[in-house]
């Protein structure tokens, strides 16, 4: 077994593979080097937040008002999904306040979120593609939006 000092506070899976630090670590890095800081900080945001609060309500209340489980390995809850997606969706519009129609961007942010922390993709460690997809997500979105409010500015003159 690991003979580390901090063993006995790891996650069985994690004794003898990399934890769950390493991939946040990875996923912060990555998000920071790909994306604009809002967006990067909005997106590790949407890990931080949505992650915690999909686990503490999906520990407290999985399963008492829907008992589909739902995920790869079926480990993951309706109520710890939905607690995910709306906790994502009121740290983006806080984030983003000042920013004209900033709605669209941040659900669909939070959608991407509550999508790769169910679904796993690629069977990447979610601490890894959550701030990754939801980069990705928020940049689509804002660029769309972008391209929008240039389009209704240039047909009203």
């Amino acid at each position: 077994r690991n003979h580390w000092p901090m063993a006995h506070i790891l996650r069985e899976h994690e004794q003898d593979q990399l934890t769950g630090v390493c991939w946040f670590s990875a996923g912060c890095a990555l998000t920071v080097n790909l994306f604009s800081p809002s967006v990067a900080c909005a997106s590790i945001c949407y890990l931080v937040v949505g992650d915690l609060c999909a686990a503490l309500f999906g520990i407290a209340f999985g399963g008492e008002m829907c008992v589909v489980k739902l995920g790869r390995a079926g480990k993951k809850s309706v109520e710890g999904s939905v607690a995910m997606f709306i906790a994502c969706i009121v740290v983006g519009l806080f984030l983003f306040a000042e920013e004209p129609l900033a709605e669209y961007p941040v659900v669909l942010g939070a959608v991407v979120a509550t999508i790769v922390e169910l679904m796993e993709p690629f069977a990447v460690n979610d601490n890894l593609s959550i701030p990754v997809f939801t980069g990705l997500a928020l940049h689509l979105g804002f660029l769309r939006m972008g391209a929008y409010c240039e389009m209704i500015s240039s047909s009203s003159k």
